[in-house]
């Protein structure tokens, strides 16, 4: 970390770019760790506001947290976690879903997810017109879309044959980052989204820090990840979880993809030999990231026996930071 300015009398400075803001374990801990719900507020604003009005389900004047646990009706029924969740003040709920690799099942999830929430708000003997809308976002590091589409794109039910929305109780948000670097690129970054987008892609940390100046929101988002990162066992953490749930979906999604264009034959070899290789290449890049963290904690002035001992690296791997 290098760049550093004062900022309503705090030091607030942009992490190396190569440190990726867009994982389960960095965006749980900058939007739903205790004392961080500003910065949830903020984000959840910013997404509906991007909306046209005709689209916005009702105006939000704040935002709380919610339990991310699907309550379950029976033993049997599917129950699940969800990443971020979050109720406004006017009872809409919202689901932020971080998806860091393709699945084919994505729709779906997100799908089950909205009618969850949606359900769990049913109480005996209230009508269903106290029902409210259910909001599923989803940040996804790839293209979802093959289109022209915004970087953020929104789904709800619509009439096919008027192209008139039916009803805004269960939204979808999809925000592409890929898309939004093209939107960088071009000089089109205008509304309080795309802040956000800029500071989750860390595309031009330079940009960041200039407008975390005068902006006291981001100016505590950087010290907030700042002291994330500064945390050496959070970080080890953080990179290990994020190996390993990134690699875990990917063979897992591999799999269902492979049975399902009939590739039945040396199934069994396959998956081995794809297991053994995508551990191998797991293994590569997580040694490739506890060096670059160590690298960041060295240069934020940690003491080099206490990053090598937390990290396990050996004698010629602190060599070479």
């Amino acid at each position: 970390m290098s760049n550093q300015s004062d900022s309503g009398g705090k030091i607030i400075q942009v992490a190396d770019p190569r440190f990726r803001r867009l994982s389960d374990s960095y965006i749980k801990y900058l939007l739903a760790k205790d004392g961080h719900l500003a910065f949830l507020d903020d984000f959840i604003k910013a997404i509906v506001n991007d909306l046209p009005l005709e689209c916005r389900t009702c105006e939000i004047n704040s935002i709380s947290s919610k339990n991310v646990e699907l309550y379950r009706n029976h033993a049997q029924e599917k129950g699940g976690y969800l990443d971020i969740a979050a109720v406004s003040d006017t009872g809409v709920a919202f689901d932020i879903e971080v998806q860091n690799y393709r699945d084919k099942n994505l729709f779906s999830r997100f799908c089950y997810y909205g009618a969850k929430l949606y359900s769990e708000q049913v109480v005996i003997g209230e009508d269903y017109g106290a029902l409210k809308p259910v909001e599923i976002v989803g940040l996804l590091s790839f293209e979802y879309f093959d289109d022209d589409s915004p970087y953020h794109t929104c789904c709800t039910l619509a009439n096919i044959h008027t192209n008139k929305i039916v009803t805004d109780q269960v939204i979808m948000h999809f925000i592409e980052t890929p898309k939004f670097k093209r939107v960088q690129r071009q000089g089109k970054v205008r509304s309080r989204l795309d802040r956000w987008m800029q500071y989750l892609t860390c595309a031009d940390p330079q940009a960041v820090l200039n407008f975390a100046k005068e902006d006291a929101i981001f100016a505590d988002v950087l010290e907030a990840e700042k002291m994330f990162i500064q945390d050496e066992e959070k970080m080890r953490e953080f990179y290990q979880k994020k190996e390993a749930g990134y690699w875990a979906g990917v063979i897992a999604n591999a799999k269902d993809e492979g049975k399902a264009e009939g590739l039945a034959e040396g199934l069994a070899e396959g998956e081995a030999k794809g297991r053994a290789e995508a551990k191998a290449e797991a293994k590569v890049e997580e040694k490739k990231n506890l060096l670059e963290i160590a690298r960041q904690l060295l240069n934020a002035g940690t003491d080099r026996l206490n990053v090598q001992k937390c990290m396990k690296l050996t004698d010629e791997e602190m060599a070479s930071l």
